[in-house]
Order: structure tokens, then C-alpha cells, then sequence
């Protein structure tokens, strides 16, 4: 999965430029209906693989992709682990 997972990440990276250049053509008001339907086409003809919407977060101990913290890549249960040994500098949990 993380295979798969990173195979997408590059995709997207791969035609991210051009996926936002045509999407900026066909949604211009001020060029012609032809240019911006043309557009439109090319952008359907990039693979479903690049776009954003298919890249999901995965945790990198786990490879877990649900409840996964951004900022760390990890699933909430990993960094829950980690923070009570005491792996991140300046996180603790919190006893009351």
C-alpha cells in the first residue's frame, strides 16, 4: 500500500502543472467557448491517477490511513505511543 500510495503521490507531482494551467483555461470567462472546451477535454484525457483527491495520508510505522495526524504522518495510536514514552520534544500527556 505504501507502494501504491507513494506510485500516486508522484503521478500527481508529475502532472500537477499542467492539470492547473488547463483547469485555469476552462474556467476563464474571457477566452473564446472553443479554447476552454478543449481544455476541458485535455484535462479529462490525464489519468485518474493524478489527481489530488486520490492521494491519501498513511501513517509510516503503520501504513494505517484512517485518523492519520498530518504534521507528524502518523496514526493517532502510533503518536499516542510515542508521546507517552516521551519521542517528541515538548509534547506530553496530559494527567490531571
Amino acid at each position: 500500500m505504501i507502494c501504491m500510495d507513494y506510485k500516486r503521490r508522484k503521478s500527481f507531482a508529475l502532472y500537477e502543472s499542467r492539470r492547473k494551467t488547463l483547469q485555469a483555461i476552462s474556467t476563464n470567462q474571457n477566452l473564446d467557448i472553443s479554447l476552454r472546451w478543449w481544455a476541458q477535454l485535455e484535462k479529462s484525457k490525464l489519468p485518474r491517477k493524478s489527481s489530488l483527491s486520490r492521494v491519501h495520508n498513511h501513517c509510516i510505522d503503520t501504513n494505517r490511513s484512517r485518523s492519520v495526524i498530518s504534521f507528524y504522518k502518523l496514526s493517532r495510536l502510533q503518536f499516542r505511543r510515542l508521546a507517552s514514552k516521551g519521542s517528541f520534544l515538548g509534547l506530553r500527556k496530559a494527567c490531571w
